[in-house]
């Protein structure tokens, strides 16, 4: 089994694929696969540059930590930025453009969950797109469970991600492999003992 840049995962001590969903799984916007905020401000009147400095950038390290919620967190700033857009618009169209699932990626899940592997969904994500990823989306379908940042109190590449997955898992850190578009997220991995892949446009799917 081998990855972008050499990578070659010692593929007999894995039981459990921990993929990541953002960049692996879901891929941009359902229609054609771009950036969720490419239309944003045309589409509702606020510009992705106003809402990363009013929103991302001040609160979503905690959000996505499961420090704040994500509904009020975020009609606090827009009534700042853009006072004319509720937080509830905006989550729909949030979650529901940045949903474009990638078949191929999930049919590799369904052949190693039919050869017996385990496979969890291991992200950074806030409570609310967690459950609509996992439920609305479908994604309980596809995996054996999903261990998301706010749920563990800390995101990934700090270490704490990795260890809190192990023990929800129970299985070794050899026994996980990561698959993970962030080269950081990878390295990390790494460092706690799991094996791990950087899933690039010319990586390999293990197998």
């Amino acid at each position: 089994m081998a990855g972008a840049g050499g990578q070659k995962p010692v593929v007999g001590r894995v039981t459990h694929l921990m993929v990541d969903i953002d960049g692996v799984v879901v891929i941009g916007r359902p229609a054609d696969g771009a950036h969720w905020k490419t239309g944003l401000e045309a589409d509702l009147g606020i510009s992705a540059a106003d809402l990363k400095q009013h929103f991302f950038q001040p609160f979503w390290a905690q959000i996505v930590t499961g420090q704040l919620p994500l509904r009020p967190t975020l009609a606090g700033a827009l009534a700042k930025c853009a006072p004319h857009l509720d937080a509830t618009r905006l989550i729909g169209y949030w979650f529901s453009h940045d949903a474009r699932l990638d078949r191929a990626v999930l049919g590799h899940l369904a052949a190693a969950r039919a050869r017996g592997l385990k496979a969890y969904f291991a992200t950074n994500q806030d409570h609310e797109r967690a459950r609509y990823l996992w439920q609305e989306l479908g994604l309980a379908r596809h995996g054996d469970g999903m261990i998301h940042s706010a749920r563990l109190g800390v995101a990934k590449p700090d270490p704490g991600f990795f260890e809190g997955a192990a023990r929800i898992t129970g299985a070794g850190p050899a026994q996980h492999l990561l698959i993970d578009d962030s080269a950081a997220n990878v390295s990390a991995a790494h460092a706690a003992g799991w094996q791990a892949l950087h899933w690039t446009a010319q990586a390999l799917w293990p197998g």
